[in-house]
């Protein structure tokens, strides 16, 4: 319909007809969770937050702890809902400091959507012509204006707003009004306030003019009357403080585009209009105004207004100063304002000074704050401590904090007790824990829950965590996405979803969109990705260039940039290394980066080490590594493990690992198994066996089922096999065919294959 509030009030109302609409008070925020009408009702509830960003800045604000405590306290389902200008969003989710941070962090949990204008999509417009034939909406299209910005009566207030020139009162008026939300005036704006800043404002445009209160007061009203009867909205909305006393909001779309939305070029805010809006505000107004400025660049003016706050009492405008000189690298102010607040009881203080003196390694007090906070409640405290106290070996006491913090709702240390509990083994939990984040709205918990669902074969599941992670920008759950999509053939999907990745930033998703470009013969964007990773730092793409490399023949770099994996503990880039040491015949060194290898777990690595050392005689030692390969899910270490304990006579065995390895795809186990069926006498069992490995491209499999045909009589088919193992450039399937044509006594035939197979070998 018309705007982001109407569009969301329609569908909370398509998908929760019945549920209760809760819009707090933004002072009493942190009382919802503990209200009796709330903790006892069971409705489902919808909690209403129009203009997000009003929400974020007062000291009792939007917090994922607060969201945590709001699910966990009413027993019915609760959605929280809001709205946000996208300059809004831009502003606060761009911000990399102090003062962002939990910002960002409660950003990035939030399913988000991002309305568009119907102009921009040609089947939206078409819809919307049909419904509103009257409108001519084609003609309002080509001015860049969709549906509900006709329906608002935004073209012609914007047209107003823009034809009015810099000496105008009207557009004194309306910049004024857009400013006083722009500076981060939440209130309106009383209208006497509103007629002696914009008459200052109309003067300072036009000196000769003078103060002209009677033309500012008609323009007022001109503001505040809808430009178009059907649209029923003004530049100023009125609101009545009482029957002889108002104020006015500045619409939306005209502070949308005064700050550079909707085609518009970004207006600078006065200089002095920030110290006008300060005039007689309370301390929290203060943090309000000096907070935004410091959001918009204005950081000095944003600091002295906020001295001002905190010199008034203000505990958020302290803490927010703290914040601000911290990220300016002035820790000094820092440390004493967060000292001051800490002080005076203010957990979040105490987290932030025990944070920062925990970066310049005073671990002792950084310890005692925490421990400070966490005695207080917080969070943020208690898994800050824990990952202090596992730091220093106090597993026991950090995974004490990291329940406490996990049942009071914090999704950090719902993961690192997750992973603490899959590392020893025990699932169930650590399921529990990262489906308790997931559903927390924590990406980080459903990527991780994704992986768990994904190692134990439940691959819908783990798709539907990562979708819905990816789908608000989380890179890890790209990477995981596009590998799922790969294994399923789906590559085109597993491309989108690592170019979204690898747009974003994210390495992984680089590495695996150059292999991608490799194995589709596009070697030069495949060197850009791999390459672009590599030089920030990310050993598997240090790795994968070297594999590129070396492809081309290129040995010397694809060598350097091994060593460089190698060197920082990629266990490939080891076992690589060690191979192409190897075919120097540089067989020390190669020994060791394979041992290296084989020692960090990699099990192609155990699997050459094994070789090596049966070569120099050491069957038991290479049966120890061939076990550990194999007990790692390796099938090429299964099928050596197997075949060396068929030499020693132990077949039962050797024919479990081969069962192991052909039941993953090992097609070299497969031809194994059908050799051993057939020298037991077997043959029926030995063709099973040889099929599926032939079936599943081995020659050598090919061969011998060609020889198990031929000696039960079955000779269409032998040559059949003979003919595939041939085409695959397998020179024994060559000679088979000229013994078969030879026994048929076709022997012009069986010359033509002998020639071919001779021709093969001297090649």
């Amino acid at each position: 319909m018309v705007g982001k509030t109407r569009t969301l009030f329609e569908a909370v109302r398509g998908e929760l007809p019945l549920a209760r609409v809760l819009v707090p008070e933004r002072a009493a925020m942190q009382a919802i969770p503990t209200h009796p009408a709330y903790i006892h009702s069971r409705e489902a509830i919808v909690v209403w937050l129009d203009d997000l960003d009003e929400y974020l800045q007062d000291v009792q604000k939007l917090t994922t702890t607060w969201l945590a405590h709001m699910r966990t306290a009413h027993p019915g389902p609760t959605v929280v809902v809001a709205t946000l200008r996208r300059e809004a969003y831009d502003r606060l989710e761009g911000g990399r400091g102090e003062l962002t941070k939990d910002l960002r962090t409660l950003l990035s949990q939030a399913i988000r959507i991002q309305l568009e204008s119907t102009c921009d999509d040609k089947i939206e417009h078409g819809q919307a012509i049909n419904g509103y034939p009257d409108l001519d909406l084609n003609r309002y299209r080509g001015l860049g204006y969709g549906l509900g910005e006709v329906l608002a009566g935004a073209p012609a207030l914007l047209d107003r707003y823009n034809r009015s020139g810099p000496q105008s009162q009207l557009r004194a008026v309306i910049e004024v009004a857009v400013d006083w939300r722009r500076v981060g005036r939440r209130d309106p704006i009383p209208e006497p306030v509103l007629i002696d800043l914009a008459a200052r404002r109309a003067r300072d445009s036009y000196p000769s003019g003078g103060l002209d209160i009677p033309a500012i007061t008609l323009a007022v009203h001109a503001a505040r009357t809808p430009v178009e009867a059907t649209a029923r909205i003004a530049a100023l909305q009125t609101i009545w403080f009482s029957d002889s006393e108002c104020g006015y909001k500045a619409f939306d779309y005209l502070v949308a585009a005064d700050d550079g939305q909707h085609g518009s070029r970004l207006r600078p805010i006065p200089e002095t209009f920030w110290e006008a809006a300060c005039e007689n505000a309370d301390p929290g107004i203060l943090v309000a105004i000096g907070t935004t400025a410091y959001l918009r660049g204005y950081h000095d003016r944003g600091i002295r207004i906020l001295g001002k706050a905190a010199d008034a009492g203000s505990i958020q405008a302290a803490y927010n100063l703290a914040a601000m000189h911290y990220e300016r690298d002035e820790s000094i102010e820092a440390e004493k304002w967060w000292r001051l607040v800490a002080n005076i009881g203010n957990a979040n203080a105490m987290v932030a000074l025990g944070a920062l003196l925990d970066d310049r390694g005073d671990l002792d007090e950084a310890e005692q704050w925490w421990r400070r906070g966490a005695g207080d409640g917080s969070t943020i405290a208690m898994y800050l401590l824990g990952e202090l106290l596992d730091e220093r070996g106090d597993f026991d006491e950090a995974e004490t904090w990291w329940r406490r913090a996990a049942d009071d709702g914090n999704t950090n240390s719902m993961i690192v007790l997750a992973l603490r509990l899959k590392r020893r083994g025990d699932l169930d939990e650590a399921e529990t824990w990262w489906r308790r984040g997931a559903e927390a709205g924590d990406t980080k918990a459903m990527t991780g829950l994704g992986v768990l669902l994904e190692e134990r074969g439940d691959l819908d599941e783990a798709e539907a965590w990562w979708r819905q992670a990816a789908d608000v920008g989380n890179t890890d759950a790209m990477t995981g996405l596009g590998v799922l999509c790969e294994r399923r053939g789906d590559l085109d999907e597993a491309e989108t979803w690592w170019r979204r990745g690898a747009d974003a930033g994210d390495t992984d998703c680089m590495n695996a969109l150059g292999v991608l470009c490799e194995r589709r013969g596009d070697l030069d964007e495949a060197e850009t990705w791999c390459r672009q990773a590599a030089d920030v730092g990310n050993t598997d793409a240090m790795t994968s260039l070297g594999v590129l490399l070396d492809n081309r023949g290129d040995l010397d770099k694809a060598e350097a940039w091994y060593r460089r994996a190698a060197d920082e503990g990629n266990a490939r880039a080891m076992c690589l290394l060690g191979e192409l040491l190897d075919d120097r015949n540089d067989v020390d060194e190669a020994e060791k980066w394979l041992l290296r290898a084989a020692n960090h777990g990699d099990a192609p690595a155990m699997v050459l080490v094994g070789r090596l050392l049966q070569d120099a005689g050491h069957d038991g030692d290479a049966e120890t590594w061939w076990r550990r390969g194999a007990e790692k899910g390796y099938t090429a270490a299964m099928y050596l493990l197997g075949g060396l304990l068929e030499k020693r006579n132990n077949l039962d065995e050797a024919e479990r690992w081969w069962h192991r390895a052909a039941d993953k795809g090992n097609s070299w186990a497969m031809t194994a198994l059908g050799e051993m069926h057939k020298n037991h006498g077997n043959p029926c069992e030995a063709e099973v066996w040889y099929r599926r490995a032939a079936n599943e491209g081995d020659t050598w499999a090919m061969l011998a089922l060609g020889d198990l045909l031929t000696n039960s009589g079955d000779l269409n088919e032998a040559e059949s096999w003979y003919r595939r193992a041939a085409n695959d450039g397998n020179v024994d399937g060559l000679i088979a065919l000229g013994d078969l044509f030879n026994e048929q006594g076709d022997l012009d035939e069986a010359e033509s294959w002998y020639r071919r197979a001779s021709e093969a070998q001297n090649q």
